[in-house]
């Protein structure tokens, strides 16, 4: 005995065509492109270069902001203050640089180290754990 009104025989086969919850493909896949491993080396050695260049312009701002505090001799409160702020911010900055720079190194190394020999499937995803 047919459950529901689409089970009988005589009903037409659902086709899916009208139907909002299902989602349908937008854009057709992209056409596959070669890859370029000097390409994307360059790419990095850029992207590296971006970082390092930030992280270098703010060690050199906060050492001209702690070379310009000396040199004022006794400072007010507000100096102090200000001081304080400048080089608690331009610390933040290198220190952020310095971390991505290293992250963004780390992660080139990984892959390369990665891409060195072929792994079996057991090596990456291991079953047992």
């Amino acid at each position: 005995m047919p459950s529901s009104p689409s089970d009988s025989p005589n009903s037409p086969p659902y086709d899916h065509a009208g139907d909002p919850l299902i989602s349908k493909p937008r854009k057709p896949p992209r056409p596959s492109t070669s890859f370029d491993s000097g390409e994307q080396f360059w790419s990095n050695m850029v992207s590296l270069s971006w970082r390092c260049l930030a992280t270098a312009l703010s060690l050199l701002l906060l050492i001209i902001g702690l070379r310009v505090f000396s040199q004022m001799g006794k400072l007010s409160r507000a100096e102090q203050r200000g001081f304080n702020a400048i080089t608690i911010l331009l610390g933040a900055f290198a220190s952020l640089g310095l971390g991505s720079m290293l992250g963004y190194l780390g992660s080139m190394l990984r892959w390369r180290l990665l891409a060195r020999k072929k792994y079996k499937m057991e090596d990456v995803c291991d079953a047992r754990s």
